[in-house]
């Protein structure tokens, strides 16, 4: 069993390692005590080696942060943020609507929900709060293609989209 071939030959893991390398780079420590992990330090030196040699790129450490301007996203607009309620990464994300923020940035914890779970196919076990969620993020959606083409299109919209989003 050659794990690094299977890896490799998955296209997700693929692109989640260069992405890794270059916007989200997450150098996460494990104790092996306090979560279920081998125990691990990251190297910053070895770690920016390998995406040289894997990828020729060096990872930038701030690049979310400078780029989307970290937890406060107060600025920004039509954003929809969800977690799931047992999505150990949870806690890294941002949990609620940051004070000031407009009312096109919306923020949802899935109860009962996991990790993506309500940006994969929906499957009959579903639990009810992310089928709530997905319905909610398709409506926001919408309205925000049908705000960007009023403002776009001299008062004509796609009346499809128009009917879709109401």
């Amino acid at each position: 069993l050659n794990v690094n071939n299977q890896v490799e030959s998955n296209p997700t893991n693929v692109a989640w390692g260069y992405q890794t390398c270059t916007e989200v780079y997450q150098p996460m420590p494990a104790d092996g005590v306090t979560d279920m992990e081998v125990p691990y330090k990251p190297n910053a030196t070895e770690y920016f080696h390998h995406c040289m040699q894997r990828w020729g790129v060096v990872p930038r450490p701030d690049w979310e942060e400078i780029t989307f301007g970290g937890a406060d996203i107060s600025a920004g607009s039509n954003i929809f943020l969800s977690s799931g309620e047992l999505d150990p990464w949870r806690a890294a994300g941002i949990q609620t609507k940051p004070i000031g923020a407009p009312e096109s940035i919306i923020v949802r914890t899935i109860e009962g929900g996991a990790h993506h779970l309500d940006l994969r196919q929906s499957n009959p076990k579903d639990p009810r709060s992310v089928i709530e969620v997905r319905t909610e993020e398709k409506r926001a959606i919408q309205k925000w293609i049908v705000e960007w083409k009023t403002m776009h299109s001299d008062g004509v919209i796609d009346r499809e989209v128009s009917a879709v989003a109401q």
